[in-house]
């Protein structure tokens, strides 16, 4: 028998021993979990293990939810899924969220998982790249929707941004390995451990530290859904900040879990248990440090704000900071 049917099957039996007004009570509390819909921004893997780790050690279920994650991959727009009614929530970055808002889309985000954010340009160890002093004359595998920022952060730091050399990334960093580019955009907890475990010595330059600023795992809802269902969203978050917790606790074990039970496919247990022990510098650091893991504060999207606006993404007074992301419901879920 599975849970729902133990369940059902204990408010049945307890109807046979109640007074009629104890029957209704009882099944109410047989049927008592809500349904939570988050889609994952990408693939079901251990960048995602604290999610799942709230539903092995039944954090969930202690709030009263039954949570579902779907699976992301190319093609995936959570936006979509979230605006439509699929989901309740999704996560993106900092970028995301304002690109949402300028877009008419009504969505905020309420917590952040990274504080700091792990995409970054990676190098070769013998031909590092570590400041933007040493940009020009190089060849960089960049996301389109990256060089408008990285045009800013040459500018800003007096350099011409036509002095670097763009060329498409793909999700594998074999072409850094390889020489074919001297910089690699990809996220260091994914790409950068992808080459460690290859046994490729590299350089890393979070985006963070060259003037980007945000996080990464932003969890974001629709103005709607943070309206009407708070109560809900502010439990799923305590049974979150409790899930994350164990994965940091257990970065081995959550690898494992991810490997055999909640991951997609083919995981690599090596890997993934060498990804899962960096996490520790990137969740539980910054704001979250000082405040709890989860942590959001509105002066990171007013620093995104100010930069999409010297972008050229973004018109002065087009977007507010009140728009795009609130406080209550982490504040809430950290009884503040």
């Amino acid at each position: 028998m599975n849970r729902r049917s133990v369940l059902k099957t204990g408010g049945l039996f307890a109807g046979m021993f109640m007074a009629p007004g104890a029957l209704t009570f009882g099944a109410r509390r047989a049927y008592a979990a809500d349904q939570f819909v988050h889609q994952l921004g990408w693939i079901k893997s251990i960048q995602f293990g604290g999610h799942f780790a709230a539903i092995d050690q039944g954090y969930f279920a202690a709030e009263g939810i039954e949570a579902e994650f779907l699976p992301g991959g190319p093609g995936t727009d959570g936006t979509a899924v979230v605006a439509s009614g699929q989901a309740i929530t999704s996560d993106s970055d900092v970028e995301g969220v304002i690109r949402n808002r300028i877009g008419g889309v009504p969505v905020k985000a309420f917590a952040a998982i990274m504080q700091k954010a792990p995409g970054a340009i990676m190098s070769l160890a013998s031909k590092p790249i570590k400041t933007l002093a040493d940009f020009p004359g190089k060849t960089i595998a960049l996301p389109n929707a990256t060089r408008p920022q990285m045009d800013v952060l040459m500018k800003a730091a007096g350099l011409d941004p036509a002095s670097v050399n763009y060329v498409p990334v793909g999700t594998d960093p074999g072409m850094l390995a390889a020489g074919q580019v001297d910089g690699y955009y990809g996220w260091a907890t994914n790409q950068g451990v992808m080459l460690k475990t290859r046994g490729v010595d590299i350089e890393v330059a979070y985006m963070n530290d060259l003037g980007l600023p945000g996080y990464a795992g932003v969890l974001y809802a629709t103005d709607e859904s943070i309206d009407t269902k708070s109560d809900l969203i502010v439990r799923w978050l305590k049974a979150e900040i409790k899930g994350w917790q164990w994965f940091l606790d257990n970065p081995d074990a959550m690898a494992k879990l991810m490997v055999d039970k909640y991951g997609q496919r083919g995981l690599d247990l090596k890997a993934q248990t060498v990804e899962a022990g960096v996490y520790k510098d990137f969740i539980p650091v910054g704001d979250a440090a000082k405040n709890g893991l989860l942590w959001i504060e509105p002066s990171v999207f007013q620093q995104g704000i100010d930069f999409s606006i010297k972008a050229g993404d973004l018109k002065e007074g087009q977007v507010k900071v009140e728009d795009v992301v609130t406080q209550k419901l982490i504040a809430a879920a950290h009884g503040k």
